[in-house]
This record gives structure tokens, sequence and C-alpha cells, in this order.
């Protein structure tokens, strides 16, 4: 069985809050649509989410719920680096019975962030991911606008399975927040692996997952 990877990196975003507003000039106002949030400043790596649940419901009526949390870990090597861990943990159940259930931990350096790699378990087969490539957020995000993040080799056993690409790229939300979008992509295995999350982001830098599009037994799921 190919490792699945919801995501290898994890992300948070300060923005900035856009309105308007209007009048008439005699009577009653009536206000202006607001405007969509339109910018944000580059995001603080690495993110720490904590425990979040969404759900999901497939052509047949089946339920599906996703629990996802990133935390901070300790120090230990990775890949000959004194590396600082985050902790990613996802369970995914179909109608109250877990199906799918994927702990790993990322290894990256701080000051400058540089992400280094991942290992994990997913479905009782260990893997271990090594970051090939990494480009830093530009120093402002822009709806509309969207680039590459990482690109990452994956091995099970030693040998080299396959790779997967992230790319981000930036939504309109709301006045409130925008939505960065972090898109995998690649083969593991034999399998295409093509995955989305989303992050909301308020004007605070408060960000939370909303959104993930994940496959789960070969069936692909979006999740709120």
């Amino acid at each position: 069985m190919a490792p699945r990877t919801l995501t290898a990196h994890l992300f948070v975003i300060s923005v900035l809050l856009m309105s308007g507003c209007g009048g008439g000039g005699g009577g009653s106002a009536t206000p202006a649509p607001q405007q969509n949030l339109q910018s944000a400043r580059a995001p603080s790596q690495p993110m720490t989410v904590s425990a979040t649940t969404l759900t999901a419901t497939d052509n047949s009526g089946n339920t599906y719920t996703a629990t996802y949390s990133s935390t901070p870990g300790g120090m230990t090597v990775f890949n000959g680096h004194n590396a600082n861990t985050s902790l990613v943990s996802l369970t995914v159940s179909r109608n109250g019975t877990v199906v799918s259930t994927e702990d790993s931990t990322a290894y990256y350096l701080l000051n400058p962030y540089t992400p280094l790699g991942l290992s994990g378990m997913t479905n009782d087969i260990a893997w271990t991911a090594y970051v090939t490539s990494f480009t830093p957020f530009p120093s402002t995000l822009t709806v509309g606008s969207s680039g590459p993040v990482l690109s990452a080799n994956y091995q099970v056993d030693g040998a080299n399975v396959g790779g997967l690409t992230e790319t981000y790229t930036v939504t309109a939300d709301s006045p409130t927040a925008l939505s960065l979008n972090i898109n995998a992509a690649g083969s593991i295995s034999g399998t295409q692996v093509a995955e989305t999350l989303t992050f909301s982001v308020t004007s605070a830098g408060a960000a939370g997952l909303v959104e993930a599009q994940v496959t789960v037994n070969g069936t692909t799921l979006t999740f709120h």
C-alpha cells in the first residue's frame, strides 16, 4: 500500500482587513458591499494546528470525519542535521469506524525556516520524505497569486518510491479573511497523489484549517 501524505508543511499567515462602505444623499443610507480581503503579509512557519475535525459525505451517503493536528515537538537529528520537529496526526473515520490513520514527524531548521523532511507511518507502512527544494513565500501574498513551495522524494525501506511537489494559491474568501490553499501532487509507489489543504486566515493572524480534499481508499472527498 502506498503511503499517503495529507500535507508536508504547516503554514500560518497574518492578513490585512479591507472593507468599504457608502451612503446616499437624502433618506436612509445603504452600505456598499464590503470588498473581500485582497492581500496579506508573508507567513511565519511552521504553523501549530490544534486538533481540528472536518466532515464529508460520499455519493452513497456515508459520513466521514477527518481529525488533523500539528503540534511542536522536541529536537532530534534528521539526515545529519540537528532539527526542530512538529508532530502531525490525521485520522479518517467512516460512519464512526476508523479507515485511515497517518502519524508523522516534520523536521526543519529555524532562523530562517528551512524544511528538511518528514518521517511517518500510514496504515502501518513506514516512510520517509526528504525535501529537495524549498521556496519561501513572497513578503506579501495577493489574491490570485501562486507559486512553488517544495519538492520531496519518498523512500520506503531505503528505496525511492516517488516524489511530491507542493504549490500554493491565494483566493478570496470574505472581507475578514482570505484562503491559502496548499496543493500537493505527485506519485508514490505508482499511485497518483493530489490533495489540497485550505486555511482561512483572519486579519489578526489567526489561521484555521477549513477544508481538506483528500483521497480515502480510492474516493476523493472534500472535508469542511
